[in-house]
């Protein structure tokens, strides 16, 4: 650091993907230490060399196949393609986080890496996990790597695979054999074949494989989807933050006039129709929603609103408002019926942002956090992938993990009233 130059401190930046001097000093240290660590792991290992640049190992251990993965190459953001076959849903559960966030894959800035390219290929048909656990499990890594351009595929191709393939760097293969365990485990240094590796795995992961169809906000309006998951049949959700379902006439209004410059593509008179028809179908139709506490901790403190895919905030009078409202159509609407679910639905996974889900008879999408809003919305490609996440939902809803939500919302009413008389102060 002490060494760099305007010109190279710019490079260094952009190459990381980091916005300031303290911010580069972490990555560089993380980027060294992902290095040492790597050397001093494959110094451990046994294997054989079997051609320049090519070693073998007969068997390991998921831990030390793990190793293998997190090459320093992984720590490099600017431009990194990665194509992955891995039968992640049949390892130990222990595994299945350490191998999706792949040490380094992403970072934990904040930041939306555009460079970053990771495509994954699954296997759904496994009988020893419930529709609970895949869909949690789904939901999180997708919501964990949102900040990446992050695709997902399934196919039996993936049965027993544990292959993984950066283009023009490195691949790791091995056969699975239990869940904790692989053997004939090849890694490859060599850039030119690991990148045939790469592209071989590339023909697999087609159209017809895709598990999940990336879309947005905007283009689902203009493609009828928004408006069509508003009038398909049982209605149900899940969510994780708080979006522009909820709003009141006036809090809309004055919301949008606010920021509807963002909506570039899109009709002034469009979203009003679809807050208008929103409205309509919360005061009437029957509708189940369960809702994270974090989604009300959240905004109580953050204020922060889903507003058609971009990330606005609220005031304090506004917080109040919003979640006033959601407490009178629960209570004039006897068809709106709405549960508490606990931060986490699996312990596993409680540092990850909670997913939004939308569900119906007909369409479903998830909904996620993101900073910018492209591409922030994943519709399920798959009869299967839409089975499980309405399994997902039954048995959540049914099960004692759900409670009343009166406790609450009083509880939260009474903290932005406190918050908001505070503010009036200042």
């Amino acid at each position: 650091m002490n060494s760099l130059n305007p010109d190279t401190i710019s490079m260094f930046l952009q190459e990381y993907q980091v916005r300031n001097l303290q911010d580069l000093k972490i990555a560089i240290y993380d980027n060294l230490e992902a290095e040492y660590t790597y050397v001093k792991e494959l110094r451990s290992s046994t294997g054989s060399e079997v051609a320049s640049k090519i070693s073998y190992y007969p068997e390991l251990t998921l831990d030390q196949f793990i190793f293998k993965m997190k090459h320093p190459s992984l720590r490099k953001v600017q431009a990194l393609n990665i194509y992955a076959m891995v039968d992640i849903l049949n390892v130990d559960l222990n595994y299945q986080m350490m191998i999706t966030e792949l040490n380094g894959l992403h970072n934990d800035r904040g930041l939306v890496l555009p460079g970053v390219h990771f495509s994954l290929m699954i296997d759904l048909d496994t009988q020893n996990l419930s529709s609970t656990y895949i869909a949690s499990f789904l939901t999180n890594v997708l919501s964990n790597l949102s900040n990446i351009d992050f695709d997902l595929y399934c196919g039996s191709q993936a049965q027993k695979k544990m292959v993984f393939a950066i283009k023009d760097i490195y691949s790791v293969s091995g056969m699975l054999v239990d869940q904790s365990h692989c053997l004939s485990v090849t890694t490859i240094e060599d850039s030119s074949l690991s990148t045939e590796l790469y592209h071989k795995i590339r023909l697999l992961c087609s159209k017809e494989a895709l598990l999940i169809r990336k879309t947005t906000i905007e283009n689902m309006i203009r493609n009828y989807e928004y408006e069509h998951s508003l009038f398909a049949q049982n209605l149900s959700s899940i969510l994780g933050h708080f979006t522009e379902h909820f709003l009141p006439d006036e809090l809309y209004e004055k919301l949008f006039n606010k920021y509807c410059s963002v909506f570039t593509s899109l009709k002034p008179e469009t979203l009003r129709r679809l807050h208008s028809i929103t409205v309509q179908l919360l005061r009437c139709a029957h509708i189940k929603v369960m809702i994270y506490t974090s989604a009300f901790n959240d905004f109580a403190v953050t204020g922060e609103l889903d507003f058609y895919g971009f990330r606005i905030q609220l005031t304090p009078e506004q917080r109040l408002h919003y979640i006033k409202h959601i407490d009178e159509l629960r209570k004039n609407n006897a068809g709106l019926e709405l549960k508490i679910l606990p931060n986490g639905v699996l312990s596993d996974y409680q540092h990850i942002p909670r997913p939004t889900l939308f569900l119906s008879e007909d369409f479903t999408y998830l909904r996620f956090e993101k900073n910018t809003p492209e591409y922030n919305v994943c519709i399920p490609n798959k009869i299967v992938l839409n089975k499980i996440f309405k399994d997902f939902f039954t048995e959540l809803w049914d099960s004692d993990t759900c409670v009343s939500p009166d406790s609450l919302i009083t509880h939260s009413i009474m903290s932005m009233e406190i918050l908001q008389s505070e503010t009036s102060k200042i």
